[in-house]
């Protein structure tokens, strides 16, 4: 393909793997005849050896290299002018086409609204900035007349941002355009792209906006591409071989080894190298440690967010690994990070995984999306990690389990009252992260919140079901209590105005019995009672009304 995607997790170099491409590939501007500069970065590496692919690819190509990794902001606009910093920066670096003889006033005047620093920031001009890349990307094909090669690092850090703070819709659209214009349909003026991220997209609209990406991610079958980023276990040796820290290799496999990709034992690069830099400091080499140098180097926020929802089931998995076990998960090839706020198990710990946390079990076969992966903490370096950001905070936050459970004993006891208290309460603590700015329906993001509160709650319920048909619609929440004997019927509703919160949580009942979202419970033995709950919330607030309904 002529897209190639490259996931890897956080720190693994991705980074300056396309620095070097960048190095490697990219024109000399000033002469494009002079390689003095390349064979001076790269007549002592291996690359160098392979004659005929240096005189094919060294210095031959117009590169665009842009990075992404500090496009983060608390609102769209505050991101939008960021990404038109780094537009911006990009562009300028070829202002030499400014004079060339080779594009028309049509060109220049496309080039000119690239380098109208104030033009391009305001969001009238979104489009612009939609198709700057692809735009420059033709510029310097005809001014070269050679096709480009484009480099995109962190092509999802925007959208975890815009995911987190509530306008991923609008980044969303955005960022496919910048992407789908510049990277669909590339056989004109594109010889190659090179996309690096953490996971691969699972948006649509990304998906069709680039419809000719083939990814390689950490669970790839593709025996071409598994070392690419990362060491393998001779290049670590061969390091601390180089460095003199011989006597070391038992103590940084034993720490930062165990990363199985397509089944290829790959180190952590930063873990590697941070430990050869300290390493050589300390002049008594007995005092030399492996520290965890992995250890804060990379967000929790998402990872924590949904620490309050995991089941019990979950917690006792993680112990599973803490105590040198395996688990087995299914893990999704596609992960949409709006979708992430759904809390779903299946996305915990596919995001585990993703992010370096955990990896494949030595032997186990890798079946993603069809199958549950067999995974392992890698090594003594990311347990560390894992005990202390994820394991720790679980533990330390017991309360989350307590307070999922005391908002279903508060359903079944019925008290309206107390489950208010008790959502309200929860509600402070587990929507924090992000504010209310999105433009999906806010129905769905309260929906999704009572899901992840009530999954952790098998002991208790039986029968869960949320959107399944009932009668002449579709309740949002039905469940029985353990015993049987109790039906629960929740209808969600939102208030822009908390005035009319519990003027809407009484409609929400109505609805119930309009609609008779409480039918298939009438025709239940066991079932004596059947609770209805309409709940209104306005952001951390909400208001419950009840009603209790006889067989």
């Amino acid at each position: 393909s002529q897209v190639l995607l490259i996931t890897r997790p956080p720190y693994f170099g991705k980074s300056l793997t396309m620095s070097m491409f960048n190095s490697f590939l990219s024109l000399n501007y000033a002469d494009p005849n002079d390689l003095s500069g390349h064979i001076k970065l790269f007549n002592d590496k291996e690359i160098y050896k392979d004659k005929a692919f240096c005189n094919k690819f060294m210095g031959k190509y117009p590169v665009i290299f842009i990075s992404f990794k500090e496009v983060k902001g608390g609102t769209f606009k505050e991101a939008y002018k960021k990404i038109v910093k780094e537009i911006f920066t990009l562009v300028s670096s070829f202002n030499f086409l400014q004079t060339s003889p080779k594009l028309d006033d049509y060109d220049k005047q496309i080039l000119n609204d690239l380098l109208d620093y104030k033009c391009l920031s305001d969001l009238d001009n979104l489009v612009t900035l939609g198709f700057s890349i692809r735009d420059l990307t033709k510029l310097l094909y005809k001014h070269f007349d050679k096709k480009v090669i484009i480099l995109i690092d962190d092509y999802e850090t925007p959208l975890v941002e815009a995911s987190k703070y509530g306008y991923y819709r609008e980044m969303e659209d955005l960022m496919a355009s910048l992407y789908g214009s510049s990277l669909k349909d590339t056989d004109k003026y594109v010889q190659k792209a090179v996309v690096t991220g953490v996971i691969r997209p699972g948006s649509e609209n990304f998906i069709t906006a680039i419809n000719n990406l083939w990814s390689n991610t950490i669970f790839s079958r593709s025996k071409f591409l598994s070392t690419i980023i990362g060491f393998t276990e001779k290049e670590t040796f061969d390091l601390l071989d180089y460095y003199g820290l011989s006597e070391f290799k038992a103590l940084v496999k034993e720490n930062y080894d165990g990363y199985n990709f397509n089944y290829h034992e790959i180190y952590c690069p930063w873990d590697v190298v941070c430990f050869c830099k300290d390493a050589l400091k300390e002049q008594d080499k007995s005092c030399v440690e492996a520290t965890s140098y992995w250890n804060n180097t990379s967000s929790n926020d998402v990872i924590k967010e949904f620490l309050g929802f995991i089941s019990t089931e979950d917690a006792r998995d993680m112990q599973t690994l803490l105590d040198g076990g395996s688990v087995s998960k299914k893990v999704h090839v596609n992960m949409n990070h709006e979708e992430l706020k759904n809390h779903k198990s299946s996305d915990f710990w596919s995001l585990l995984a993703y992010t370096g946390y955990l990896t494949v079990a030595k032997g186990a076969k890798i079946s993603v999306d069809k199958y549950p992966i067999e995974l392992v903490i890698p090594n003594i370096s990311v347990k560390e990690c894992f005990k202390e950001h994820i394991h720790d905070f679980f533990i330390e936050d017991e309360s989350q389990i307590k307070k999922a459970n005391s908002i279903v004993q508060a359903i079944l006891k019925p008290d309206a009252d107390l489950l208010q208290i008790c959502l309200e309460t929860s509600l402070k603590k587990y929507i924090s992260i992000r504010d209310f700015s999105s433009k999906d329906p806010k129905e769905s993001y309260y929906h999704a919140f009572l899901n992840g509160i009530f999954s952790t709650q098998d002991d208790e319920l039986l029968d869960y079901s949320s959107n399944q048909e009932q009668s002449d619609g579709y309740p949002d929440i039905t469940f029985k209590s353990a015993s049987g004997r109790i039906g629960v019927v929740i209808e969600i509703k939102h208030c822009e105005d908390i005035k009319e919160s519990e003027k809407l949580a009484l409609n929400a009942l109505v609805q119930i019995e309009t609609k008779k979202y409480y039918q298939d419970f009438l025709y239940q033995k066991p079932i004596t009672n059947i609770y209805c709950y309409g709940i209104c919330f306005y952001k951390k607030s909400c208001s419950v009304a009840f009603k209790e309904l006889k067989k």
